[in-house]
This record gives C-alpha cells, sequence and structure tokens, in this order.
C-alpha cells in the first residue's frame, strides 16, 4: 500500500505535481487576462505573450514562433515552480496581434489614459514654503519618448505639473527646500503618475544632459565657471550661518574640530536648439510668468510657472567663505539652478544666512513597464500612439 506504482505515497506526489502545474497555468491565464482587458478583450501580442512566459518558464526563445509552431511550444516550469511541461496553448489558445510600433524619441504617446485622477498635497515642514499646495493627476496631456534603450522606454510630459490653481509651480523655501526638494519632487510624480502601465518619477539634470550629450566634467563651457566647478571649500568657522553636511543631509555649524567641505557642483549652460525635443523640453521655458527677470535673481515670492523643477540638487560659492544652496531648473532656454539658501561663515548668526524662495512646474518622467503594447495612431501630436 506504502510503495509501488500505485501506493499511496505515488499518488500523494502525483496529486501535488498535478495542483502545482494547475496552480502555474492558472496564474499565467490570470496574467493573459490581464492584458487582454488592457487590450479591450482583443488578442495580446507577441510582447505581452513573451512576458507571461518569462514570468514562469526557462529558456523561451527570444523571437518567438507563429502559429501552431508557437501554439505547440513546450516549456519548462521555473525551478520555484516545479518541474512541469506546459504548451503555449494550454495558457493562451487565442490569435497574436501584430507586435507594438517600434517607439522612437520623440514620438508622442497617450499616457494618460491609463492614469487614475489623484491628488498630492505638499507639508509645509518638506518644502519649507508657508503653505500647503495641492497637485492634482493631469491625465489629458500628452507624453513624448524621452529615451529607448533596448527594451526600456520613458516618457516625459509635454507641460509642466502645476498647482491647482493652473498657474503656480511648487515653491521650495530655504534650507528646508533645498535638503527635501529631490523627495517632495520624487513623491509628487510617484502619487499622480505611477499607473499599471508605468513608473514616474522627476526629472533630473542628468536626462538634459543626456539628450545634449553635455558632460559636465568634458565638454568645453565657460572656462572660468568650470576652472571653479568640483572645487571644495572646507568651512570651520562657528560664527556664522549654516552649511550642508553632505554626508548627514543636514545643516549646521562648522568649527574647526567639526568642519564641513562642500564641493561645486553648479554649473550653468544654454541648451542647443538641435537638440531633440527641443521645443518641448526647452523652449516652453523661454516664457515665463511674473514681472522680474530671473537673471535679476528676483525669486522671492515670485512664480515662474513656464521654468520647472529638475529633481538635482547643486552647490557654488564666490569665495570660500561663503556657498550658495540651489537646485536645477530650466529656464529661459538654459539649465541652470535656483538658490534656495546664501550662507556666510562670518556673523553674526542669522545675519550670515539669507533664505530665498522659488516656484517652478514639475516635469514627470515615466518608465514604461515590460510587455505593454503600443498600438494606434502615427506618434505625432495629432495621431499619437495609444497604451
Amino acid at each position: 500500500m506504502l510503495s509501488g506504482d500505485d501506493s499511496i505515497l505515488q499518488k500523494a506526489t502525483e496529486a501535488k505535481e498535478y495542483t502545482e502545474r494547475a496552480s502555474v497555468i492558472e496564474q499565467a491565464q490570470t496574467d493573459v487576462l490581464g492584458y487582454q482587458a488592457e487590450n479591450k478583450g482583443g488578442d495580446l501580442d507577441k510582447t505581452q505573450l513573451k512576458f507571461v512566459l518569462d514570468t514562469y518558464f526557462k529558456n523561451v526563445p527570444s523571437d518567438l514562433p507563429d502559429g501552431e509552431e508557437l501554439l505547440n511550444l513546450e516549456l519548462t516550469t521555473l525551478n520555484k515552480y516545479g518541474t512541469h511541461q506546459i504548451k503555449v496553448s494550454e495558457i493562451y489558445n487565442g490569435n497574436i496581434q501584430s507586435n507594438s510600433v517600434e517607439l522612437k524619441v520623440g514620438d508622442y504617446v497617450k499616457y494618460g489614459e491609463k492614469l487614475t485622477a489623484d491628488t498630492y498635497t505638499t507639508d509645509t515642514d518638506e518644502t519649507g514654503y508657508t503653505t500647503a499646495q495641492t497637485f492634482t493627476t493631469n491625465t489629458s496631456m500628452l507624453w513624448r519618448v524621452l529615451n529607448v534603450d533596448g527594451n526600456k522606454v520613458e516618457l516625459v510630459a509635454t507641460q509642466n505639473v502645476l498647482a491647482n490653481d493652473n498657474v503656480t509651480g511648487l515653491y521650495l523655501k530655504g534650507q528646508t527646500g533645498f535638503l527635501n526638494a529631490e523627495t517632495v519632487l520624487k513623491n509628487l510624480c510617484e502619487r499622480l503618475y505611477n499607473s499599471t502601465a508605468g513608473t514616474a518619477r522627476s526629472m533630473k539634470v542628468e536626462d538634459i544632459n543626456n539628450l545634449t550629450r553635455f558632460n559636465p566634467e568634458t565638454s568645453e563651457w565657460n572656462t572660468d565657471i568650470k576652472s571653479i566647478y568640483g572645487r571644495t571649500y572646507t568651512h570651520t568657522s562657528s560664527n556664522g550661518g549654516l552649511f550642508w553636511d553632505e554626508n548627514s543631509n543636514e545643516f549646521r555649524l562648522p568649527s574647526a574640530s567639526n568642519p564641513i567641505t562642500d564641493k561645486w557642483t553648479a554649473y550653468f549652460y544654454t541648451v542647443n536648439e538641435n537638440i531633440p525635443l527641443y521645443d518641448t523640453l526647452i523652449l516652453t521655458s523661454k516664457t515665463y510668468s511674473g514681472d522680474s527677470d530671473p537673471f535679476e535673481g528676483i525669486y522671492n515670492e515670485t512664480n515662474f510657472s513656464m521654468f520647472y523643477w529638475l529633481s538635482s540638487r547643486c552647490v557654488s560659492g564666490a569665495t570660500g567663505d561663503c556657498s550658495q544652496f540651489s537646485v536645477y531648473n530650466i529656464g529661459n532656454g538654459n539649465v541652470s539652478s535656483s538658490q534656495l539658501l546664501y550662507s556666510d561663515e562670518y556673523g553674526p548668526g542669522d545675519e550670515a544666512m539669507e533664505e530665498y524662495t522659488c516656484a517652478c512646474g514639475v516635469r514627470p518622467i515615466v518608465a514604461l513597464k515590460s510587455g505593454i503594447s503600443i498600438t494606434g495612431g502615427s506618434g505625432t501630436e495629432q495621431s499619437p500612439y495609444e497604451l
């Protein structure tokens, strides 16, 4: 009864294997149904089917065959699902759509249809600004392909994300705004623009540099500024203002026994008009609201809604005795930065520090998830692709 081909132990093993095999098929079929729902009940394409198969099986061919050959293809489950031979037809027995279009940089895409409207309210303890601001998902704006690297596709919004008054950008102020700028921008973009189709973040200065092929370490730019870029200043005086301790991400008083070293990381350059997406990413920044010229340094309480933040902080200093703590932005056709705090080594105290306020728009980027099908349209602004 306990051993042999018809034993209790053999039957128990067979039952376990049957249940395990059926479970893998059920899970894969559930994923298939998810894609069919996204396709409004339509057939899967090869990209979507391969993503399902890669989730549960080993050695899935990089180029899936067609027709009956595909449906009869027998695959072996990944080790964590046991060792089972399962045909593709047991998971999906429908037609295969022609594969998604091959996206290229600059193509327009309807990503908003994948979004669920949500709100994000800033915390004054994080922005440093006196009042909270509320932002709501913009589901109607178009997106453009920013980057295609193998299977990785990134989209960028064609408009700035503004507060609910539709005029005001995200306010950041002083040392608090500087310390939390990257976190606030990250949280805002994730909250409003994550979806089942993609994962959102805020644009960084590196994203623009990649388009312009600008490398602050090697590219030719203003030699006077470049000679300062990368220089370090060590602050030791405890009589003046607070300085940023990068290791702890806090502002504190330096001293001879506990100095603070700040590295000059700020740079400025005018973006060449020949780069991809110049009209969407740079040209609109040449128009700004408010009566002040940003190059006069008058940022306090002035709204530059057509400028937008880059989720990257930087430090500069006129001399070894002082430093300016800023956040990069795109403004007036340039990669530049807005100063949020100036601090001097020599006091007395608060008089050696000055906080600044600036409001800029937010420009989210979305990395599309694997297996997302791009269909319809022609990729133009008038006829964008659909997800």
